[in-house]
């Protein structure tokens, strides 16, 4: 494993750029219906499609989870019903993602329903003919799962939190296809498991959130968001998914915390500052970062506003924002709930 003290700084950790701010919109020009509340984890498709979590924390679960899409006309519909995880009664679904097997990968972050460890886990939505048929768990033991991403034939989740008690330590879990369709859930045990490729401490002592975002450059990069420490990290891996080099790509000046992230295909970060409601692009080169659009705190979201903003997703010119609405420092659940979207051209 390796610790946050190993970790270089790329940037020169110079003053954020600043350009005029985007003023985000509501998707389709309304807010969203009463029965769904909380989206959070995004990924595009192989149809196109963006494809989100809707956790449905921030209205106390009175509908259930669901697996939501919208289409490449910004028309959002219902994709798939998530089962529920058995700890809690309720599925609590954060990152998503499709993989090289054509299915799509679901964490479900128990955290947010209660505060029995172990008890998150990751499930496959199983995809046949491009509709969802049914949903099962292959991984369990997780105490916070929360962003997921894949690259070649495997998929990576963040743990926020792997339960030490001296200081708070996150990490990467790494599991391949093939050992995910062996019938069997695999349980992951936290510092020491196999599947587990790296390990870093979070030192803000008043926000202890590690690992979140996750996300692959065009190269095989891995880099993670430090949601405590605002911070960007990068990960060269070998083809076994060890960690070969590592260095803090940038402390995002200007930024409270770093949420969920997505790479696009120039290979910028697109991320969110949950605690500060800001969207900020980074460079994967340099690690400048580029503030897009920052909203007050409070805010009740109902114009659009980023509202406890947790993950942002690129296509075309345009960037999706999931409002996650939760309970958090200052961020207040409200009725208003809402995805964004901020025109870039």
């Amino acid at each position: 494993m390796f610790a946050a003290a190993a970790f270089g700084c790329l940037c020169s950790c110079a003053e954020t750029p600043q350009n005029e701010l985007k003023t985000p919109q509501l998707l389709g020009g309304k807010l969203l219906d009463a029965q769904y509340a909380s989206p959070d984890g995004m990924t595009i498709g192989p149809d196109g499609y963006i494809y989100l979590s809707m956790n449905q924390s921030g209205a106390g679960w009175k509908h259930p989870a669901k697996i939501m899409r919208i289409s490449p006309n910004d028309e959002l519909e219902e994709f798939f019903e998530l089962p529920v995880n058995t700890y809690s009664g309720k599925c609590s679904p954060l990152g998503i993602v499709f993989a090289a097997d054509g299915n799509m990968y679901v964490s479900d972050n128990q955290s947010f329903c209660h505060n029995v460890p172990n008890s998150a886990g990751v499930m496959r939505v199983v995809i046949e003919n491009g509709k969802p048929v049914r949903g099962e768990w292959v991984v369990s033991g997780f105490n916070m799962s929360n962003g997921i991403t894949q690259w070649g034939n495997c998929i990576y989740v963040a743990e926020s939190n792997l339960g030490t008690t001296d200081k708070h330590t996150s990490g990467v879990y790494r599991f391949t296809l093939d050992e995910l369709t062996s019938g069997d859930t695999l349980k992951v045990t936290g510092p020491g498991d196999p599947h587990l490729i790296l390990s870093f401490e979070t030192r803000n002592p008043d926000h202890k959130v590690g690992a979140n975002g996750l996300a692959f450059d065009s190269k095989g990069v891995l880099y993670v968001n430090n949601f405590g420490d605002a911070e960007v990290l990068k990960f060269v891996l070998n083809e076994q998914g060890q960690v070969v080099s590592q260095e803090v790509l940038c402390k995002a000046e200007g930024m409270l915390s770093l949420d969920g992230m997505q790479i696009d295909e120039d290979d910028n970060i697109w991320t969110t500052d949950y605690r500060n409601n800001a969207v900020a692009m980074i460079d994967t080169r340099t690690g400048e970062t580029t503030i897009i659009a920052q909203n007050e705190v409070p805010v009740t979201g109902e114009n659009g506003e980023l509202d406890a903003p947790s993950e942002c997703i690129r296509r075309s010119d345009k960037v999706y924002v999931s409002n996650i609405d939760t309970q958090y420092e200052r961020q207040t659940p409200d009725s208003a709930q809402a995805v964004s979207v901020i025109q870039l051209k």
